[in-house]
């Protein structure tokens, strides 16, 4: 098997460069098996590779939120020692303040991307919106201590770069400060970057110089793909069912259609997880991101229409109050809403549509590909594919409504289909399955890995579970003063 190249897609490997693999997640098994196979292969290419990996002692990061100094005790142990048997050189990151104080200060622009790497791991993981931290004392003191330390990580990273002079800097994924880090690198040094990941079929990939959440360099591999029909049925039919999809277990109740006498047309809403959209940063910035007047903007529009709002499954555990901005929408006589943990069959209500419109979810291209007329609202991994009318802000989306609008063609959703089932960049020595397993090398330390995750997990759902509450108390409060 070919070594994967390291620049354009369909170039051959160029042999004896220096390529600096970042091992941003040693403490989650599949990022280190997939980071460390990568290194080797490249290894075996002919290339220079050094694994560098963070060195703190008591560090806060995404995948040790509370700075247990034990588990980063035990995060770099896994990493050094599991890539020294595999061959590989290693160089620890400082990130103590002792250590960094004498390199140069970060600029501006590389402080502001640490902080939407920050606001990316910790709205993920807590499922708050960066606007509540205030509100939310023990996640600021974590955001804080997140940012303090991946800038001392970039200051060091920024450091080997210097000195190493790498060609080419390679890290998993790349959105969270730990990783970002990388990237940030890059960029500042004019470097090339490419981010790994691992598909939604478990099978790892590569992405040539961009970052795994790089809306329009995915559409750009969705496009390369062929638009095969039989693939794309096969998918799409796939999806409807609980094994293939799993949000669809939660459409246990069959979708029973409200009563459309005297309305003209149909119209389902479906909404998506905010954080999702805010956890990727501003390049995700949308103008429709409020969801709740836009939608009430609609349904008051056309009075003349039966709509119907179904919030994503996947909202139930967002601590953010979702469903107050909702309230004056779901009073309204031609609405009906299928809230978060309601188990309504969502394709049987996207069949029952005229239109169909999404906040940038799936359903887009699940919609497209169903010969519906689809308008999506804010940026996606659909925006360029030609799946769905887009408009740009809110005026436009309640025109656009008036009209009758055309199915858009299938061939960009089979596409999207065949890249989903079939893209992936093998690596010589993982083997997949429902588990990805490394092959010629083995995981160090895999109980104490687990034991260190599972700490640290439990701590997050204590936080999360907390903000929830607090949010809603804070909620209650504003309300209780609008009241008086």
């Amino acid at each position: 098997m070919d070594v994967i190249p390291i620049g354009d897609k369909d170039a051959p490997s160029s042999d004896g460069q220096k390529i600096l693999v970042h091992a941003a997640y040693p403490l989650w098994r599949k990022h280190l098996v997939v980071t460390l196979a990568r290194a080797k292969e490249l290894q075996d290419g002919g290339n220079e590779v050094t694994v560098s990996y963070c060195n703190a002692s008591a560090g806060t990061c995404a995948v040790n939120f509370n700075g247990n100094p034990v588990a980063c005790t035990i995060c770099q142990a896994r990493v050094r020692r599991t890539a020294e048997a595999a061959g590989l050189k290693t160089v620890p990151l400082e990130t103590s303040e002792a250590k960094t104080s004498e390199l140069p200060v970060l600029t501006y622009s590389e402080a502001r991307e640490v902080v939407e790497g920050v606001n990316s791991g910790v709205i993920s993981t807590f499922r708050t919106m960066p606007d509540e931290y205030n509100d939310i004392p023990v996640i600021d003191r974590i955001r804080r201590k997140y940012f303090a330390t991946a800038s001392r990580l970039l200051k060091s990273m920024k450091n080997l770069v210097g000195a190493f002079q790498p060609d080419t800097i390679e890290v998993f994924n790349g959105r969270h400060a730990c990783s970002k880090t990388a990237i940030i690198a890059a960029k500042s040094f004019g470097r090339t970057f490419n981010t790994l990941e691992v598909t939604a079929r478990q099978q790892p990939i590569v992405h040539l110089g961009h970052l795994v959440h790089d809306r329009k360099g995915i559409q750009r591999r969705v496009m390369s793909q062929p638009a095969d029909m039989d693939v794309a049925e096969t998918y799409y039919s796939n999806r409807r069912r609980p094994s293939g999809n799993k949000f669809a277990k939660k459409h246990k109740e069959e979708f029973v259609a409200p009563k459309v006498d005297g309305y003209r047309r149909t119209v389902s809403i479906f909404l998506s997880s905010q954080d999702e959209f805010a956890s990727l940063g501003k390049e995700w910035e949308s103008p429709f991101s409020d969801y709740a007047p836009v939608v009430h903007a609609a349904c008051v529009a056309y009075p003349d229409y039966q709509f119907c709002v179904r919030f994503h499954p996947n909202q139930a555990d967002v601590a953010s109050d979702i469903l107050s901005p909702f309230e004056a929408t779901a009073a309204l006589p031609n609405v009906k809403i299928y809230y978060p943990t309601d188990q309504v069959n969502s394709y049987s209500l996207m069949d029952w549509s005229d239109v169909v419109v999404t906040f940038g979810s799936t359903m887009t291209v699940e919609a497209c590909w169903a010969g519906k007329s689809v308008i999506m609202l804010g940026p996606s991994y659909f925006d360029e594919l030609d799946v769905s009318h887009n408009p740009e802000t809110c005026e436009e989306f309640v025109e656009l409504l008036a009209q009758d609008l055309p199915a858009k063609d299938r061939q960009n959703a089979a596409r999207f289909a065949y890249y989903q089932c079939f893209d992936q960049n093998p690596l010589r020595y993982v083997k997949t399955g429902k588990r990805l397993e490394p092959i010629g090398f083995r995981v160090r330390h895999p109980w104490l890995g687990q034991l260190a995750r599972s700490s640290d997990d439990i701590l997050c759902n204590v936080i999360k579970a907390w903000a929830k509450r607090a949010v809603k108390a804070n909620q209650s409060t504003k309300n209780n003063s609008k009241a008086a």
